[in-house]
């Protein structure tokens, strides 16, 4: 393709925002739409909300004016939060209209089921959903009483009693359930949208998309068998925008410890991410489909040490000051890759164990133990330098997004996943 490649930037928060000036200052791509949630956005000029000069395109609230644009892409950047709130209907959408998407919020595998999937059962979602510990405002400050009514309704509907009424309860609840919390599309809704547009669908960034699927699977490359991964990822949030999941508070930091377990909302929403990853190991490694894998999740507070004031929220002595995240994928019985998200606000509330990055600041650690023996790699901030940017996190992801932009536009219709065969040019000096 000779042209710069035609964008669409769907909600340019702090890394959509990123992308966006990333992409207006490269002669790559053409940008030719902006999709906004904020009323005070929209009709701005879409260089002026980036810091840079005009370019004499409005940003727009509007949907439908969005899919009427002749686009070759769409970056996708919503919230974490919107995928419980229809957003996989305006990627189905996109698609169908024709435009290729590639998102940092999900899609990474959408073979693999999850607690919200469609194939789940209307009861068995809203007990998930019932269950849900939510912190902050993320999601909005009516929805902590609408949960209690829940929680009141579906004892209800467990009760001995209730029983007998459960099948026409399961039908009457598939009538509401999509409305309030709608389901996601299982793989193959994805993959027939991306047929009928012609186009292609990826989810990328640095985790899920690099880190795991790109360097831990290369690594595993050299060994003759790979018995069991770890993937252990430590990050201090001190600096994170509050406009990132509404804030720290509705990641549980700050709140009392009780706020924060397995059923909080922050585990919820990285099931869609992790589930993802364990499944894209499982076919990579051992060659099984995702209904062959299954994911547990463990997920548990520590108590803050110090004061720490990070944007809008204090992290006080004895609340949560940092999380600690697991997801254990199993193949039957068979443990093959482990998980860990260790989230700390503040240098003075991490929380390492002997196994983790050597830096109070953060870092990554690769285990794969095999045949014939063990490789382990290790990324560890330097705490001395570092200056809690977290913009840095963020343009890697945006990177991972706009490279994908020329594969995806030329990748037959369908979804996308990478591609670790060998690949080889002719040298030509």
């Amino acid at each position: 393709m000779a042209r710069p490649y035609r964008l669409v930037i769907w909600g340019p928060g702090d890394m959509g925002g990123r992308a966006l000036r990333a992409a207006l200052e490269s002669p790559d791509f053409e940008v030719v739409g902006v999709k906004v949630f904020s009323p005070h956005k929209n009709g701005r000029d879409i260089g002026e909300l980036v810091g840079l000069p005009p370019v004499g395109i409005a940003a727009t609230t509007s949907k439908e004016a969005i899919l009427a644009l002749d686009a070759d892409c769409v970056v996708h950047t919503p919230t974490t939060p919107s995928l419980v709130q229809g957003a996989d209907a305006d990627v189905l959408d996109l698609l169908e209209s024709g435009k290729n998407v590639v998102s940092a919020a999900s899609y990474h595998n959408p073979s693999m089921t999850n607690w919200l999937s469609a194939s789940q059962t209307p009861l068995s979602v809203l007990r998930t959903v019932a269950d849900m510990k939510v912190t902050g405002d993320a999601f909005g400050s009516r929805l902590r009483p609408a949960l209690e009514t829940l929680r009141f309704g579906m004892n209800v509907l467990d009760s001995a009693a209730a029983r007998p009424l459960r099948p026409g309860l399961e039908r009457l609840a598939g009538l509401v359930v999509d409305r309030a919390v709608p389901r996601r599309p299982l793989g193959s809704r994805l993959q027939a949208a991306c047929l009928s547009g012609g186009v292609s669908l990826h989810g990328t960034g640095l985790h899920p998309g690099l880190m795991v699927e790109q360097l831990l699977l290369r690594l595993a490359g050299l060994l003759d068998e790979v018995t069991e991964v770890r993937f252990l990822e430590v990050g201090d949030l001190s600096a994170a925008p509050d406009g990132m999941w509404g804030g720290l508070a509705s990641l549980g930091f700050g709140t009392p410890l009780s706020a924060v377990d397995s059923d909080h909302a922050i585990g919820l929403m990285q099931h869609f991410y992790f589930n993802d990853v364990l499944g894209n190991v499982a076919h990579a490694l051992y060659g099984v489909g995702s209904e062959a894998v299954r994911v547990e999740r463990h997920i548990y507070p520590v108590p803050a040490r110090v004061t720490v004031r990070a944007g809008g929220t204090v992290i006080e002595p004895g609340s949560v000051g940092a999380i600690h995240m697991t997801y254990r994928g199993y193949i039957g019985d068979r443990l093959f890759m482990t998980n860990e998200e260790c989230w700390h606000v503040g240098s003075g509330n991490a929380h390492l164990g002997p196994d983790h990055p050597r830096s109070l600041s953060g870092g990554h650690v690769i285990t794969l133990d095999g045949s014939p023996g063990r490789i382990e790699m290790r990324n560890e901030m330097d705490d001395e330098a570092y200056s809690a940017d977290w913009s840095a996190v963020t343009d890697i992801s945006v990177r991972a997004m706009l490279s994908a932009v020329p594969q995806l536009c030329a990748a037959p219709p369908g979804v996308v996943m990478p591609d670790l065969k060998p690949r080889y040019r002719l040298e030509n000096a």
